[in-house]
């Protein structure tokens, strides 16, 4: 049974085994922070550089996932490709398996035209339009302060 521990004295370090526990609850805690920073300032490097971090997202996981700077909620509304509404509501949950599924919720549904939707675009340079070819849907992502 004393073979399975002859790695250990490699491991203590002036035969003390708490700095080694030290070492590593260290080593662990300088992972932890490289890890926060990482997840809080690597999606701003990528928008500096114009690079893609989410790849392994469709692209209104991608939007729905953003919010900018000073802005608080995402509110949709939905149209066919025939300007015939389908539904709006601000963004509750976003289905990240790819299936493009997202909760809306809000008050009293207003029915929106077209040109309700594009003029609400219009008023900030931050809003966006998912344009969904497969499902035949355009959705304006108007955000809101």
């Amino acid at each position: 049974m004393a073979t399975k521990y002859w790695l250990l004295p490699y491991f203590k370090w002036n035969n003390n085994l708490g700095a080694l526990l030290l070492v590593s609850v260290l080593v662990t805690a300088i992972y932890f922070v490289i890890f926060l920073c990482y997840n809080k300032f690597a999606p701003k490097i990528a928008d500096k550089f114009n690079m893609n971090l989410y790849d392994n997202q469709g692209t209104m996981e991608h939007v729905l996932s953003q919010i900018p700077d000073g802005k608080k909620e995402q509110f949709l509304i939905i149209f066919d490709f025939n300007d015939n509404y389908i539904s709006s509501g601000y963004v509750r949950n976003v289905d990240d398996q790819g299936n493009q599924q997202v909760e809306l919720y809000g008050q009293d549904e207003r029915v929106f035209t077209i040109d309700n939707a594009r003029d609400q675009y219009q008023n900030d340079v931050k809003n966006s339009i998912i344009v969904d070819y497969k499902n035949k849907l355009k959705t304006y992502v108007i955000l809101i302060s």
